[in-house]
């Protein structure tokens, strides 16, 4: 008995340990509601890429850009398409009409994705996405402006230009999450790949925990 008591005691003590690394790997897969259209020049261009994704509360209505090919920058109003043309589920944002600059461009040369935009500037102000995405997956939506630069399109500051919340559509509207979309002049982040840390902290207390069953063992 005396023995026993001693194994759950050394135990208790490590079991935290053990826990740590798990923790830390479920923590990696959490999904974010959250989308940037990062803007960045790339190879003598400026491409517009949306990156991240959104759980939607009920959308309000739809409308296409109306924009050939689809992509478009217009900064007094807070407007950034991107995608090909095509209607889109319209959502309500809350958030800046404007951001700094004096970009107006509609002359995208190419574009890929699915259609999404953001028109922060208009009445209502309004994101909107392709009716067909499925909330919680990845978007991807781009738009690229070739032979051009930041400054030569009217971006005149880098870093965070706005961020927008998404709004439910009324009081029905069984919305809890917080999806926010932001505008960011620069490169998007490489993709996040899990570090070495916590599978070889995971690793180890297995490790740990074969030995101290081996050591343990009673006859």
């Amino acid at each position: 008995m005396p023995a026993l008591h001693s194994l759950a005691q050394r135990c208790k003590r490590f079991s935290p340990l053990l826990a740590v690394p798990a923790a830390l790997l479920l923590a990696q897969g959490e999904a974010k509601a959250l989308l940037t259209y990062y803007i960045s020049e790339n190879a003598g261009n400026v491409e517009v890429k949306a990156v991240g994704s959104l759980l939607l509360p009920n959308s309000v209505g739809s409308l296409a850009c109306n924009i050939v090919p689809g992509g478009a920058i217009v900064s007094s109003v807070a407007v950034v398409c991107t995608g090909p043309d095509g209607n889109m589920n319209l959502y309500n944002i809350q958030g800046p009409s404007s951001f700094n600059g004096t970009v107006n461009t509609f002359s995208t040369n190419s574009v890929s994705g699915i259609p999404s935009a953001i028109s922060a500037g208009g009445t209502p102000p309004v994101f909107g996405i392709d009716p067909g995405y499925t909330p919680g997956t990845p978007i991807s939506s781009t738009a690229t402006f070739n032979s051009t630069t930041l400054a030569g399109i009217g971006f005149t500051t880098t870093g965070l230009l706005g961020t927008w919340t998404l709004q439910p559509k009324d009081g029905s509207d069984p919305y809890t999450a917080n999806d926010t979309v932001q505008v960011v002049i620069g490169a998007p982040p490489p993709a996040s790949v899990p570090g070495p840390l916590p599978l070889l902290g995971a690793g180890a207390a297995f490790g740990w925990a074969r030995r101290l069953r081996k050591r343990t063992q009673l006859p």
